[in-house]
């Protein structure tokens, strides 16, 4: 009997923490970074105000994934490894059927088209901000781009006041970096139902 009520009020506290999960908005983090052939992505998210969280950074040299609940990681996943892995298995399969894939291209992007519509809609963007090193090789049209991109960054201090966009302009050397960092806030419950239909759909076809 104690170990009944006690299995209950487990499930319990499970179905309550799922619940929260959802109800709760989620934070997420996107930071891509590049500095010459040097790039990497972070992306990290936060639930339940924090008390789980998790990690996931991708770059030339690694793929890891990294999870804690409470401060303590009990999860830390060498992505690397396992795409290695598949891509093995990948090789054992039957090619890809390209006509078929190109014949449902429609279906796929109605699909896609909703799920990117729906958290679009319920994503709500809580900072952005960041330096971009641009240069061409015309200074002429560096100058033309650097406005652009003052422009643009003008808009989005404008739509969101926390944003803070650095740009510096590279007259003689051609480049390409940024280092941006932007955090959102998605409440959860809002978009599985969408997912599902996305991954039902596609399944489908």
């Amino acid at each position: 009997m104690d170990l009944i009520l006690i299995l209950a009020i487990v499930l319990v506290i499970i179905v309550a923490l799922l619940a929260a999960a959802l109800l709760i908005p989620a934070d997420i983090s996107l930071r891509p970074f590049k500095e010459g052939s040097l790039a990497q992505l972070c992306v990290s998210f936060r639930l339940l105000k924090g008390i789980s969280s998790g990690r996931l950074d991708v770059s030339t040299s690694k793929r890891e994934f990294q999870l804690r609940v409470m401060g303590v990681t009990i999860l830390t996943k060498d992505l690397k490894k396992k795409e290695e892995d598949e891509d093995k298995r990948k090789k054992k399969k039957k090619p890809t059927d390209w006509n078929k894939l190109v014949w449902h291209a429609n279906e796929h992007y109605d699909a896609g088209k909703e799920l990117v519509a729906a958290l679009t809609k319920n994503t709500s963007v809580k900072r952005l901000r960041g330096k971009v090193k641009v240069g061409l090789s015309d200074p002429a049209h560096t100058g033309m781009l650097v406005g652009f991109l003052y422009a643009g960054s003008g808009i989005a201090k404008a739509v969101l006041p926390e944003s803070e966009l650095e740009i510096e302009p590279s007259f003689d050397k051609e480049r390409m970096d940024a280092d941006i960092e932007t955090e959102l806030r998605l409440p959860l419950f809002k978009v599985v139902i969408p997912l599902i239909r996305f991954f039902r759909r596609v399944r489908a076809i």
